[in-house]
């Protein structure tokens, strides 16, 4: 802070900032680029390409203009999948993704009640895509939750 009070009159000292302000300059200065930074690589880490899709009864849960939002979360089956033993039919396009179908709600395993559906195969095409119902296993028309994960 510039303290004018014993200078000469007219003549001023240079404007001073003190060093505790400026270390907390310093300091909110490396906190928002860490935080810029650490944003930044969970994006990456998230960003699908376009050809990871997951498709629940036909309609998109993940991509294809249903967004990413789902990824990494549980969720449960729509009450009418669950409600009807030849539901549902779950498609999961890409060799970048994966969904784990599980018997019991809230994503836990149980036992061998639990499928995984995806080919997690870089080597095969992109635009590959595997498909899993009640008509595979009719155990499956009684799962009731699900989650989309990266490979």
């Amino acid at each position: 802070v510039s303290d004018q009070a014993d200078c000469p009159e007219g003549e001023s000292k240079p404007f001073q900032t003190s060093t505790h302000s400026g270390a907390m300059q310093l300091k909110a200065l490396i906190g928002a680029a860490l935080a810029f930074g650490a944003a930044g690589s969970s994006l990456s880490k998230s960003n699908l390409d376009i050809n990871q899709k997951v498709y629940i009864e036909g309609q998109p849960v993940l991509g294809d203009g249903a967004g990413e939002g789902i990824l990494n979360t549980c969720q449960g089956f729509a009450r009418q999948h669950v409600e009807n033993p030849n539901a549902p039919e779950v498609k999961v396009c890409g060799t970048g993704i994966k969904v784990t179908v599980f018997m019991r709600g809230r994503c836990e395993e149980y036992y061998e009640h639990q499928q995984t559906i995806g080919k997690c195969d870089k080597g095969m095409a992109s635009t590959t895509c595997e498909s899993f119902s009640p008509a595979n296993d009719p155990r499956f028309g009684h799962y009731q939750s699900y989650k989309v994960e990266q490979c």
